[in-house]
């Protein structure tokens, strides 16, 4: 297949196609009313057997008969299906639209965004993303990318278009989900990153495109629809996972040399970091999934070295460049300084979506109660919890209260022949978590009745949008009189009756 030289420079579109619904027809037909006139289109099927991959190919050319049909593995994923079009294709001239299936551009789309590759001399441009079903919604208008990898959206969740991105820039990323770029840059890079399946090709895209000195443009008079549902298409993915590994390898393969050792220590530092900041602002899964990401570099350092070697021919212009158009600093912690996450409030007649404020407030008080705790207790943590009240010790060894536990007699008190309770038994399980000490095991089950009513007081306080007041109920319930009183008198009991108060009633 060879592209036609006309009077306008030819446009081959690249669509990806993998088992597509009812909103197929709708991206077909957009992409049959462009309006530019050397457009011509490439659609790259994975299906699971001939008789889908006949029923895809009848929808097309019912829309599109002069369309080229081709199949593709389906297990590659987006990235290294899309570069068969480098085999596919021949010529340097021209322009590749790359694209996903369940798009749906304007119809002057292909013409905006190739008026406005050349205007600006660029090497990839993408459109303004919408949403499917509302597309007063943006989606995506370019992407932020720190020299860690991590995606800045620019738009936050729920932004209505009201042009205030509507300005032509650079940006650092463009989704995959449509860009345009030029045939000859798409060849020089190799197209994706074929170790790239799912989730950040268009990242390892758009910066090696930025080391070769092209630039990446965001052009939002050209609208495309976005249903943006991968998840829901492929839930045989791991796309958390996906997206961290992918995300390393990235910053791995495409940080300098003299760059790459410093880069890998801010790397471990900012993931651990993460790790505390994601404990307290409930993204603490995204925050391990990096941290597994980052150990697996480890048993990978073969394929990324091969892989620098690769793409070392690519580096142009200067690294330093390229960091002065990342983001300073990481887009993930920076978020939880600047960031809003909307939190939706039902009523009795209607539901309000308003803002949570998100800063570092929560941590710094967390560390302050933590401390606050551990000097108010330091003699129980130094020299053991005393024996008041119903501060029992326990047994020497979790044996011990395993063969009391096991035993039909009571040996408290007077002594009875009765059923042990089952709290024995839960008790040498928990002796795991220190370690099989039993003295630390005493320590942790009193002064961290401490922790777990503060953790459930600040569950309760979720009900407020406003972390001042979540902080304020907990430091309130911490420094409540009654936990040292009950401590003093050595009443276990009061310790965790009031450790399970908060909990209860948030669940209730």
């Amino acid at each position: 297949m060879e592209t036609d030289p006309q009077l306008v420079p030819s446009v081959v579109s690249v669509m990806v196609v993998h088992e597509p619904g009812d909103w197929f027809d709708a991206t077909l037909q957009a992409l049959a009313d462009q309006d530019y006139p050397n457009l011509r289109s490439l659609f790259l099927v994975t299906a699971r057997d001939d008789v889908r991959f006949d029923e895809v190919s009848t929808r097309i050319r019912a829309v599109i008969p002069s369309a080229f049909i081709r199949p593709a593995p389906a297990n590659l994923g987006f990235g290294p299906v899309v570069n068969e079009v480098l085999r596919l294709v021949d010529g340097d001239n021209g322009f590749f639209l790359l694209c996903h299936d369940d798009i749906a551009p304007a119809r002057n789309a292909v013409r905006v965004l190739v008026a406005e590759l050349f205007r600006s001399n660029a090497g990839i441009v993408g459109p303004k993303l919408v949403d499917w079903d509302e597309p007063r919604l943006l989606q995506h208008v370019g992407l932020g990318l720190d020299r860690f990898g991590e995606v800045d959206p620019v738009v936050e969740p729920g932004e209505f278009d009201q042009e205030q991105h509507d300005a032509v820039r650079d940006v650092f990323v463009l989704p995959s989900a449509c860009l345009l770029v030029r045939a000859d840059l798409f060849r020089a890079l190799g197209g994706f990153d074929p170790g790239i399946t799912f989730h950040g090709e268009d990242i390892d895209l758009c910066w090696r495109a930025h080391l070769t000195g092209a630039r990446v443009i965001v052009v939002p008079d050209a609208r495309v629809r976005h249903r943006e549902r991968l998840a829901e298409r492929r839930p045989d993915l791991h796309h958390r996972a996906l997206q961290s590994r992918h995300r390393m390898r990235t910053v791995a393969t495409l940080t300098g040399a003299p760059r790459l050792l410093g880069r890998s220590i801010q790397l471990v530092l900012v993931t651990l970091v993460e790790l505390v900041v994601g404990l307290f602002t409930g993204r603490f899964g995204e925050a391990l999934s990096s941290l597994r990401a980052l150990g697996g570099l480890i048993p990978r350092t073969g394929s990324i070295a091969a892989r620098r070697r690769a793409i070392r021919g690519q580096r142009v212009v200067h690294e330093r460049e390229v960091l002065s158009l990342q983001d300073r600093g990481s887009s993930r912690l920076n978020s939880y300084l600047r960031g809003k996450e909307t939190a939706t409030f039902v009523g009795a007649d209607s539901t309000v979506r308003r803002w949570r404020e998100t800063s570092f407030g929560p941590l710094l008080a967390w560390f302050l109660v933590v401390l606050a705790i551990v000097v108010g207790s330091r003699s129980f943590i130094r020299d053991s919890v005393p024996a008041v009240g119903e501060f029992l010790p326990y047994p020497d060894s979790p044996r011990d209260l395993w063969s009391s536990y096991r035993s039909s007699f009571d040996g408290r008190g007077m002594g009875a022949t009765t059923a042990n309770p089952t709290g024995w038994g839960l008790l040498t399980i928990l002796s795991a978590v220190a370690l099989f000490r039993m003295e630390l095991l005493m320590t942790m089950s009193t002064v961290g009745m401490y922790l777990v009513g503060a953790l459930g007081a600040w569950r309760l306080a979720t009900v407020f949008p406003v972390n001042r007041a979540r902080i304020a109920g907990m430091v309130v319930y911490v420094g409540s009189p009654l936990l040292p009183a009950a401590l003093g008198r050595g009443e276990w009991s009061t310790l965790a009756w009031f450790a399970a108060l908060p909990w209860m009633v948030h669940l209730a």
